[in-house]
């Protein structure tokens, strides 16, 4: 038997089975990835939805509260029709998010006025107020839809968006409520209108965000992603095709034959229902994920056509397919080079067991057909090559997984502190507050953390100490921190955030893990402090004649039991006072004698004048240090300083 035969044989068999074990993987990697990524795919684009949803509930939600406001001055001002305008005119003054303010009242209510009287103050360019009586026989408001429904429910509603020829003269919606004077009759309507200007340019944002090219390359027209909006009746609020809104209907354009899914996706929008579907809209196959505005009773959908939901999964299995070709490619090469080696002639031999003994341990011997003693010494030879070989690249495997190990903690090392603030002064722009803060984990990851944002002129901090060190505390430490930023975005009350976090830490804690916590609200127009502590160490208050510590409730630490009723409490801080917060790992550091730096020594070093944050946690730090001296670093250092200035 020739050797290139053997060998191309041997290859062949290399690579068919490399072909079917790397096919097999490779379907199951393609069928995980295209399922994942759809699903996060879908979880995203609800979310967007949802959080579109919200933004306008609360744009309709803060006119709906201005108006019931507004509507009792109205109702103490219905004396003469002047009293009336004046009132309106006032209100929309108070208002800047309202294009107009009316009052339809019953026929001849005043008499000199007739039957119809539509006082209207409307908003104009440059913020000039225009008043207005837009009631007359050609506007008549009496048999207005809004007007009707208002008075036979008494109770207050949204209309669907329209276009006001008589008054605001653009495109807006309003909220209406019955008018009820001092006798308790119910006299007219009245009307606040909002332009719809902000709701097109808030889906014009969510479009262009939903269709920015990505790593998986650029949408063509069939992928590309858009969101409209539907009346209680199914006309088009809002859609990318200008002609649409306010004139079509989303039934006239199901094509010439509705489908099933088509006709429900549309009854559910109007029904207030919220799912998803797969249709065809205008002639593409789409995936469309609904919900309602149960406020004004609208719906909203985000059409995301199914190539673009797959495409992802389509460029990974391209991506899968030619990582194969390659792999393929390599090992037939490297195939064809081991076999073509092991069936050297047998004169090689004495070269091979002379390499072997120079250490060489990687040197090919011949295949020997024979059987013979040369075949036994051969055979023997290669016993001894293989455990060799073997032993080595064990060694070099260890080695090469040691280095790895340590690399990845040097990675996540970085990433823990990416997630923590980095940039000071934060806010360079303010004169009244300085922050500083830094973690020094005792391993290359560890479960300190502290975490800072600014709304609305309050400032929300927080500090943790997650039990235990290394992985398990990184993890729940960016835990708490991406639950915190999540929740503080919304939530201004420390004790609502803090039961928050304490709840979704304990739930499926099976390593029993907990972390003590405290977490500040610092209102910076007043210098009111609101806190909630969970078993943390109590803040240092500076700037007064000596540090003093601040009062608080222990609580129990967060994930050691759902529902706890934490308590918010609260104090004024004199502009001047620093905040200073810190972990354990400051008061239990050790010497080498095993005696701990203590709270004692904290107050001393903080007893000071200085309100400047870097130099307070740099004085502390030093201190330490010295105290510590050649001591391993036993538990994780956090330290953070707040300075009011006011």
């Amino acid at each position: 038997m020739k050797n290139n035969s053997f060998s191309r044989r041997i290859t062949r068999r290399i690579v068919l089975s490399m072909l079917l074990l790397m096919s097999f993987v490779s379907s199951l990697i393609f069928l995980f990835a295209q399922k994942q990524i759809t699903v996060l795919t879908s979880i995203r684009y609800q979310d967007i939805l949802e959080t579109t949803n919200d933004k306008v509930e609360g744009m309709l939600d803060k006119v709906e509260v201005s108006a019931v406001n507004n509507l009792a001055e109205i109702q103490e001002n219905l004396g003469s029709p002047e009293e009336v305008l004046d009132a309106l005119e006032k209100e929309l003054i108070l208002n800047p998010h309202i294009l107009g303010y009316g009052v339809g009242f019953n026929p001849d209510y005043y008499p000199e006025k007739g039957r119809w009287f539509e006082p209207y103050v409307a908003r104009r360019d440059h913020g000039q107020i225009e008043r207005l009586q837009i009631g007359s026989d050609q506007h008549d408001y009496l048999n207005a839809k809004w007007f009707r429904e208002t008075l036979e429910t008494g109770k207050s509603q949204w209309s669907d968006p329209y276009y006001d020829e008589a008054g605001a003269k653009t495109i807006l919606c309003t909220f209406s409520a019955p008018v009820v004077n001092n006798k308790g009759n119910t006299v007219g309507v009245f009307g606040a209108d909002i332009p719809l200007q902000w709701l097109y340019e808030e889906l014009s944002r969510l479009n262009e965000q939903v269709n920015r090219k990505s790593l998986f390359g650029k949408r063509n027209d069939n992928e590309r992603i858009y969101c409209f909006m539907l009346g209680r009746d199914g006309v088009y609020i809002a859609h990318p095709e200008m002609e649409r809104p306010l004139t079509g209907n989303y039934f006239d354009f199901a094509g010439t034959k509705m489908s099933e899914e088509y006709r429900q996706i549309g009854e559910e929008m109007l029904a207030g229902k919220k799912s998803s579907k797969t249709t065809y809209m205008d002639g593409i196959r789409s995936i469309v994920y609904y919900s309602p505005l149960s406020r004004a009773g609208w719906s909203m959908a985000i059409v995301v056509p199914t190539s673009a939901l797959y495409r992802p999964g389509k460029v990974i299995a391209t991506i899968i397919l030619i990582l194969m070709g390659i792999g393929l490619l390599v090992t037939s090469l490297i195939s064809g080079l081991s076999t073509r080696r092991a069936t050297r002639p047998l004169k090689f031999l004495a070269a091979s067991a002379e390499e072997i003994a120079k250490g060489n341990f990687n040197t090919a011997l011949p295949e020997i057909k024979q059987n013979d003693e040369i075949r036994l010494l051969r055979d023997s030879f290669e016993d001894m090559q293989h455990s060799l070989s073997s032993y080595i690249d064990k060694l070099t495997t260890a080695t090469a997984q040691r280095a790895s190990l340590e690399n990845e903690l040097d990675i996540a090392r970085k990433i823990q502190m990416a997630m923590l603030p980095k940039t000071y002064p934060p806010y360079p722009e303010r004169n009244d507050i300085d922050i500083y803060g830094m973690v020094t984990p005792a391993k290359a990851v560890g479960g300190d953390m502290y975490d800072f944002v600014l709304r609305d002129d309050k400032l929300f901090f927080c500090v943790g100490d997650v039990s235990g060190k290394g992985l398990p505390s990184a993890l729940w430490m960016a835990m708490i921190v991406a639950v915190f930023r999540t929740q503080v975005a919304n939530e201004i009350r420390p004790e609502k955030i803090v039961t928050t976090l304490n709840d979704a830490l304990s739930a499926r804690n099976e390593l029993m893990m907990f972390a003590t916590f405290f977490l500040g609200v610092l209102d910076l127009t007043t210098g009111e402090l609101t806190y909630c502590n969970a078993g943390h160490e109590a803040p240092l208050l500076l700037g007064g004649d000596q540090p003093k510590f601040l009062d608080i409730e222990s609580n129990i630490p967060l994930g050691v039991m759902a529902e706890w009723n934490y308590q918010a409490q609260h104090i004024s801080l004199a502009p001047g006072t620093t905040i200073f917060l810190y972990t354990d790992g400051l008061t239990e550091a050790e010497n080498k004698d095993h005696a701990q730096f203590g709270r004692d020594n904290v107050v001393a070093v903080l007893n000071t004048q200085s309100t400047n944050a870097e130099m307070l946690t740099g004085m502390v730090t030093g201190a330490v240090q010295d105290f510590v001296g050649d001591a391993e670093q036993s538990d994780d250092l956090t330290l953070f300083a707040i300075s009011y200035r006011k």
